[in-house]
This record gives C-alpha cells, structure tokens and sequence, in this order.
C-alpha cells in the first residue's frame, strides 16, 4: 500500500531529518532540536508554530480540531520546506540572479539601467540577491521577510532619513 504524508509520524520524520543534517556536519548553532509552539486556546481551531534548527518558523496551514493534528500540520510544512531547500538547485547563483532580474524587469517593463541602479526597487532586488550569493532560496526568504517587516512598521523609512545605507 502506498505511503500517504499522513501516514508517516511527521514530527518524528522532521526530528530525524534534523539530526541527519547535523550527523552530516550541518553548523546547527543550537544543536538539531526542534521546537513547536502552540498558540494558547481552549478550543478548535487549535494553531501550532514549528521552529527549525536553522530558524525558520512555519505554522499549522490547515483547521486542526485537535493540539496533535496542529503540531503533525506544523510538522508537514516545516519538512517540505526542509527537504525542498536541500535541492542544490534552490541556491542562489549568478545565472538564477540574472534570470530573476530580467523576469523582474519585464513584469515591471523595466530597462537595464534600473537593474543596475541600486535605488530602484529593482536594483534593490538585483543588491539583495547578490549579496545572498550562495545561501538557500530559504534564508533569503527569511530575510526578505524581515525586510517587508522593516518596511511596514515604518522603520526602513526612518533609517533613509537618517541616510543608513543599505547593507
């Protein structure tokens, strides 16, 4: 009989998953230990966090009617996104950068200049890609999401107008 995701213990599938990666000699600042979280309810839907080893965080994604099936929820995303960003292709390199600028400017109808240009939203792109050269597609999304964080509480604002530069 086929094996369904279900099937499988999830949280003990993402534990040992972890603990490879570490035997491999992955640099896991805190050891291989994952951590989950719930959200404090008395009742469904109950909303389990998943925290990852490298310190990426992922929530249940479905309605969970029980704590269990919100952490083995929390568990499915955060392995798919595991195992997925172990695929040497999810690496930032030069010619995945070219191909995303020049996606980029032609969804925008861009022109090269802007790309080069650091203080368009492309060239900003184009600035933050390079300097993630090397690291996962997973840890740039990590960043880029502290960068639309910075940007929505106003603090990027407040750091142009106190001319910090962009590193």
């Amino acid at each position: 009989h086929s094996l369904s995701v279900s099937s499988v213990n999830v949280v003990e599938a993402l534990q040992e998953f972890w603990q490879m990666k570490q035997s491999r000699g992955a640099d896991l600042k805190n050891g291989a230990l994952v951590v989950y979280e719930m959200v404090p309810s008395t009742s469904p839907p109950y909303v389990c966090y998943v925290t990852l080893p490298g310190g990426s965080c992922f929530g249940s994604f479905q309605f969970c009617p029980t704590k269990a099936e919100a952490r083995r929820s929390a568990a499915k995303i955060a392995l798919m996104n595991s195992v997925f960003n172990e695929h040497p292709s999810r690496r930032i390199t030069d010619e995945f950068i070219e191909k995303s600028v020049s996606e980029a400017l032609a969804s925008f109808n861009g022109n090269q200049e802007e790309a080069d240009n650091p203080s368009t939203g492309i060239g900003a792109f184009r600035f933050m890609l390079e300097s993630n050269k090397g690291k996962s597609m997973l840890e740039f999304q990590e960043l880029m999401t502290v960068f639309q964080l910075l940007h929505w509480n106003g603090s990027l604002k407040a750091m142009r107008e106190r001319q910090c530069s962009r590193q």
